[in-house]
């Protein structure tokens, strides 16, 4: 052996590489580990909350917006404002400086059907997803929650993956 502490070297980090591998946690079916994929993670339902309530207020502006939820504005065009939380990512449509869409990507963070629909209520299962209808009580604004599962159909332990919160439109 011309290399022996290559050779050494090689051994403990093939070595390492299998032992990290057999304490990995079991994956469920759509690559979500067994614990999340049963309960799914409530980190952002605490913003999606006040998401929700923000919309329901009159003219609800940009930063009014970003305060509620607790967000600092990383970037921000005519038409939209991006936030960055720990495992999601929110984006704000903002036509004329007023929001009419939240939507969440949720990357890592992603929440079950059934954590919404304790939040939200029954929803009504749609092409793309479920849809809750939140009415606030103060203002009487109508705000429809899409939110869009990782796989199709969709029941009560399925992980969302994207929540999109917008004002419901008045016939």
């Amino acid at each position: 052996m011309k290399h022996p502490f290559l050779l050494l070297l090689l051994c403990c980090v093939f070595g390492l590489m299998a032992c990290s591998r057999g304490e990995a946690p079991a994956q469920g079916s759509d690559g979500e580990s067994a614990g999340n994929s049963a309960r799914g993670d409530d980190a952002a339902l605490r913003h999606v909350r006040a998401g929700t309530r923000a919309m329901t207020q009159p003219g609800a502006a940009v930063d009014y917006i970003a305060a509620e939820i607790e967000g600092v504005i990383m970037a921000r065009t005519k038409s939209q404002a991006l936030m960055h939380y720990d495992g999601y990512r929110v984006t704000l449509t903002t036509p004329a400086g007023r929001v009419t869409q939240i939507k969440f990507d949720l990357v890592e963070a992603k929440p079950t059907i059934k954590q919404l629909t304790e939040m939200f209520g029954k929803p009504r299962e749609v092409r793309k997803g479920m849809l809750y209808e939140h009415e606030s009580v103060v203002t009487g604004s109508r705000i429809v929650i899409l939110a869009i599962p990782v796989s199709m159909p969709a029941d009560e332990g399925s992980l969302v993956r994207q929540i999109i919160i917008e004002g419901a439109r008045t016939r």
